[in-house]
């Protein structure tokens, strides 16, 4: 990268208390400590204690369960809405597995959740009155006045991964998960997005990941397969919740009308790609003979890791054999794929090393050329790289960008693997250790069906202070939608124009969104520049990550001994 090392030598200010050494690493010390006893994987919640404010309350209410607590009695505020000093809503009983979780917990005991109420349990705020409201019918008036206390719940994600890792994968892994706890807690990523699915908003991805500074500005195509609309308007959210600025141009609801029997993706250029016969590997094998044909064959949360250790700074790989159809000469690749918690962990660890001249350096690559970042990304292993074998050795097909670790996506890819008399395809797929995680691939060669294509009008968009968006995000132009710190949101609605599907044909649904996004960081100290320069060869980001794991593990081990 152009300038990557001409550091300056303004030092800001402290770091975040997360992003301080010592206190990191206390931090992955004391989670080891709590853990070591947990032998089987468990989901676990708490609850933060959130300020109350009238801003807490705008931006709470259309995602979340309000339980409010007047007493000893509790039940769920519906709908909640602020208007002017007053909270008001529809009082309904509590009922299914709602109930279980209606309660605080014990602080002193870590309380857990099923699974298949992950949902429910994840989407509560606590209310606590100190007054009763008004009541009329089962319409509820709340002075604003008389909300004393508001809890949000959340994933427990340190004792979450911990116990799974400790369960299932045994304590050698067990320093690698906690400092993925760490990146969990104190993540940057890029804009949040939430569909509504006809009753309350749901995580379904990131816009535009890897989009760091503005050359870097590029569209997504974010499937959005839970939501629903409501009179044929859809319902979306795009927030800030970590340490960043993001930028966003453009934010379009693009809606598929098809036949049932088919799937609809939009490849990188938004092109449709339908799906009628997918058809998983026949084989899937590493260089090494690592098997991972089973592991592709359905979207299962049992992942390839691209963890198989192999020496020097060569990407890890994974072969996919597939069953040619007779006489196809083209076909989509589909993959359920997101990226590591561990590449997280590995950029901040990175851009540490700038130290207090890390924002002199962020400066400089807002207006260093997008091909020059993008061609260091390809050299360290960090898109996702697919080539197709079509009898004149690998060729590349498609370099996949980033997605972001916290929730995985379908993404299609276009081959053409030519009129070779090979009753197979082969495909190869390539990242840095442990870069990405792939849940499904399949192939599917049938031809392209026609599919009513709309773009939806953006109908209103409003952020959290109830500004006016629209004007920013209709167009690819210079305005954008800047939402410059944590606990930004946007809320968009969406008229639909296209009939309802009739019988025989459905929707797919994805949000079209073009932007960027800035880690805002206050590092102290002077830059590691023999390392930092380290970084300019090809494939250092690799090797770096592997020295990293061969750290966590011989931390780990230590711990063992000591603990014996």
């Amino acid at each position: 990268m152009k300038n990557l090392f001409a550091v300056a030598s303004r030092v800001p200010g402290l770091l975040g208390l997360f992003r301080r050494r010592r206190v990191a690493a206390g931090v992955a010390w004391l989670l080891l400590a709590v853990f070591g006893p947990l032998v089987t994987g468990c989901n676990y919640y708490r609850t933060d204690n959130k300020a109350v404010s009238k801003e807490t309350v705008n931006m709470l209410a259309n995602a979340k369960t309000f339980v409010v607590h007047q007493g000893e009695a509790n039940w769920v505020l519906r709908n909640p809405r602020l208007n002017g000093e007053t909270l008001e809503g529809t009082q309904e009983a509590i009922a299914g597995p709602l109930a279980k979780y209606q309660q605080l917990p014990d602080r002193r005991h870590a309380p857990r959740y099923l699974r298949k109420e992950r949902d429910v349990v994840l989407n509560i705020v606590h209310v606590y009155l100190t007054e009763a409201p008004v009541t009329a019918g089962d319409r509820v008036s709340i002075p604003f006045s008389a909300i004393r206390q508001i809890d949000l719940v959340e994933q427990d994600t340190g004792r979450t991964l911990a116990s799974y890792v400790f369960g299932g994968l045994g304590i050698a892994a067990g320093v690698f998960a906690l400092l993925a706890v760490i990146v969990a807690l104190t993540k940057s990523s890029c804009p949040f997005v939430y569909a509504h699915d006809g009753q309350q908003y749901r995580f379904v991805g990131e816009a535009y990941g890897g989009a760091i500074f503005a050359p870097a500005e590029r569209d997504d195509y974010l499937p959005l397969p839970n939501i629903q609309p409501e009179n044929n308007q859809y319902r979306l959210k795009i927030s800030n919740e970590l340490k960043e600025r993001q930028y966003t141009n453009l934010a379009e609801l693009w809606v598929a009308q098809h036949p049932a029997g088919t799937q609809v993706l939009l490849d990188q250029r938004g092109h449709v790609q339908t799906l009628a016969a997918p058809l998983p590997p026949t084989q899937a094998r590493t260089p090494a003979g690592q098997d991972c044909t089973a592991q592709l064959r359905a979207p299962d949360d049992n992942a390839v890791l691209f963890n198989e250790e192999i020496a020097g700074n060569a990407p890890n790989e994974v072969v996919l054999t597939f069953a040619r159809p007779a006489a196809a000469r083209h076909g989509k690749l589909v993959l359920r794929a997101q990226n590591s918690l561990w590449l997280d962990y590995l950029y901040g660890q990175f851009i540490e090393k700038f130290g207090g001249a890390y924002n002199g350096w962020a400066g400089q690559q807002k207006t260093q050329p997008a091909a020059i970042n993008r061609q260091w990304a390809l050299d360290q292993g960090i898109p996702l790289q697919v080539y197709v074998d079509a009898g004149r050795g690998w060729q590349l097909a498609e370099s996949i960008p980033t997605v972001g670790p916290l929730a995985a996506r379908d993404v299609v890819v276009p081959l053409d693997f030519g009129a070779q008399a090979s009753p197979t395809v082969r495909v190869k797929l390539a990242c840095g250790f442990m870069f990405w995680e792939v849940d499904y691939a399949a192939l599917d060669c049938s031809p392209n069906v026609p599919v009513q294509l709309e773009n939806c009008r953006l109908q209103t968009a409003r952020t959290e202070r109830g500004a006016d968006a629209r004007a920013a995000l209709a167009a690819p132009d210079t305005l954008r939608l800047k939402q410059l710190h944590a606990g930004t949101v946007v809320d968009l609605t969406y008229q639909c124009r296209l009939p309802a599907p009739a019988a025989g044909t459905r929707r797919s649904v994805f949000l079209r969104t073009r932007g960027y996004y800035e880690h805002v960081r206050e590092f102290k100290g002077l830059p590691n520049l023999p390392e930092l320069y380290a970084f300019k060869k090809p494939g250092r980001f690799i090797e770096f990550s592997k020295e990293k794991y061969h750290d966590a593990t011989a931390q780990n081990n230590a711990l063992a001994t000591t603990s014996r």
